[in-house]
């Protein structure tokens, strides 16, 4: 290196002191270029102040990804518990909750939540700006942070109930037909083949009593009384609880015809309880193809019984069921699947969905009186020991001394003779006629055609006062009114509501009292509709769109 004294010039004699100090200072400049111990060299100095800008701009590199962290994590947080189907807030609430929480609300930029009966879909994005300290050397103020998030649940398993009016009023104005048309829809729409799950539909046809039909009846204990017919009553406090147990005995009602007046020895009447399986319930069905048949062969005629319609259709998605669906699924009646429904109420992967409609309003409720519902009847029969009903003879005890043997029995097939002829004192058929039992009797004529063809001519003979031939006439009676019906479907909807069943109801061209009960029953307003002509199938299938949003994929 070349020293600073070599690069001053050379002075002459006299001017030599002015420059000694000059000369002093070049010497030490000198020296301190050539010393290297405890000094740093100006490359060294740079690369520090190099190294001092990065490791600082590291710092807040660090901070801006903690930050983002804690950012997603809240946000993570957030949508699943929002998500969450057993939380009742509002979604968008609790994701504010949460941000609120952490003070980071004002980093909340959107939330959006898209839900149906089954899911739930929360998505939250946020952002924030963190400022530099370091980077602001290199002319940047702040460090941009963002997230976003997206939870979903869906139920897994879904179970219907469908609770439909088959009652007389349904066959006017093609009302029965647009509601085929509308349920077979539904049901196209709600079954579909999803390995993450299983709908399955129970279908409950209801007019002035619900028939459980031959099969399903054969899991249930219907009293003993007869086996004419399937239909159950229940006390009004049956209808408190959802539950129905299948190992406790349900009330069989009587097989009657309160309207006939046919007076033929072979029935032609229809019973107020189907003695066939017509209009039977189906019970946990995922076979379109014959939930579709089965709708497709409803008819109208009858009452109006919308509690009992209700009160099988919620009993067969509450839990007490899952005997009879487990017994059904080893005779090979319903899918092994379906194993475990009805699922508990408490199950997170289960829905539980009740679509009940009706075109009327509850009517009156009938059954035969007690003394003619059980037991003995009056009746005798000789069947002349074939099987055609068409030459039976029958005969009628009008007097029974009961130790004597002046008993008297009116002989029906001669009715246009002669009193002797008509009077005996022995059963026509003598030793070959058997009493006949009140449940048998009422199962072959209607009670006005019984009383017109029995009770009549021995009346109008004196055998009997008008109020014996009355009573047979009407030998049944109302056992609920339309207000006590009302009451008892109010009743059963809450109980469904408090399990969190979820009921849509829909008014068919309903008159108003109609209407309030369907109101009254659905789960809230929205689940209510008021519906004419075809608008029954956009209904239904509002309903099935909503469940099937959310099919299945825990």
């Amino acid at each position: 290196m070349i020293g600073l004294s070599n690069l001053l010039p050379r002075l002459p004699v006299g001017k030599r002191k002015k420059s000694a100090l000059r000369s002093s200072v070049a010497g030490t400049l000198s020296r301190f270029t050539r010393e290297t111990d405890g000094n740093m060299s100006i490359l060294a100095l740079s690369g520090s102040m190099v190294m001092l800008v990065f490791g600082g701009v590291g710092i807040d590199m660090i901070y801006s990804e903690v930050q983002r962290t804690k950012l997603q994590n809240t946000l993570d947080r957030a949508v699943l518990a929002a998500a969450n189907l057993d939380q009742e807030l509002d979604p968008e609430l609790v994701v504010h909750e949460y941000f609120a929480a952490m003070n980071m609300e004002d980093a909340l930029s959107s939330v959006t939540v898209d839900q149906g009966l089954s899911h739930r879909i929360v998505n939250a994005q946020a952002e924030r700006d963190v400022g530099a300290n370091f980077l602001q050397m290199l002319g940047v103020d702040v460090l941009h942070t963002e997230g976003e998030a997206t939870a979903e649940e869906r139920i897994a398993n879904v179970e219907i109930s469908m609770v439909l009016d088959i009652s007389g009023s349904m066959g006017s104005n093609n009302k029965i037909g647009n509601l085929r048309n509308a349920a077979t829809d539904f049901v196209e729409t709600v079954i579909k083949e999803d390995d993450s799950g299983l709908t399955t539909i129970n279908v409950v046809p209801y007019n002035a009593t619900v028939n459980l039909g031959s099969t399903v009846a054969s899991y249930y204990d219907l009293e003993d009384s007869h086996d004419y017919s399937n239909c159950g009553v229940f006390p009004s406090g049956a209808f408190n609880t959802t539950t129905l147990d299948p190992t406790q005995e349900i009330g069989r009602l009587a097989h009657f015809d309160p309207w006939s007046t046919s007076t033929s020895n072979t029935p032609n009447h229809r019973s107020w309880c189907a003695d066939d399986d017509y209009g039977a319930i189906m019970v946990h069905s995922s076979d379109e193809t014959a939930l579709t048949t089965h709708i497709a062969s409803l008819g109208a005629g009858g009452n109006t019984a919308i509690d009992l319609g209700m009160k099988w259709g919620v009993a067969l998605l509450d839990p007490s069921a899952r005997p009879v669906v487990s017994s059904m699924i080893s005779d090979g009646l319903i899918v092994g699947e379906a194993s475990g429904r009805p699922a508990a109420y408490t199950a997170e992967d289960a829905i539980k969905i009740a679509v009940v409609m009706t075109d009327g309003m509850n009517t009156t409720q009938y059954d035969l009186k007690n003394q003619f519902k059980y037991g003995m009847s009056d009746l005798w029969i000789d069947d002349r020991g074939d099987n055609n009903p068409g030459n039976d003879r029958f005969s009628l005890q009008v007097r029974d001394w009961s130790g004597s043997s002046n008993d008297v029995w009116y002989w029906e097939r001669y009715r246009n003779d002669g009193w002797s002829s008509r009077y005996r004192g022995n059963p026509d058929g003598g030793g070959n006629a058997r009493q006949m039992t009140n449940a048998e009797v009422f199962a072959r004529w209607g009670t006005r055609g019984y009383a017109r063809k029995f009770y009549r001519k021995p009346y109008e003979d004196n055998w009997f006062s008008y109020n014996t031939y009355r009573n047979v006439y009407y030998a049944y009676e109302a056992t609920v009114g339309g207000n006590s019906a009302d009451a008892r479907l109010s009743t059963i909807c809450q109980a469904a509501r408090d399990q969190d069943i979820t009921i849509f109801a829909i008014g068919f061209e309903a008159p108003t009292r109609g209407q309030d009960a369907m109101r009254d029953c659905a789960s809230s307003p929205a689940h209510y509709f008021a519906v004419d002509g075809l608008e029954i199938s956009d209904a239904f299938q509002q309903i099935a769109r909503t469940i099937n949003q959310l099919r299945l994929t825990q």
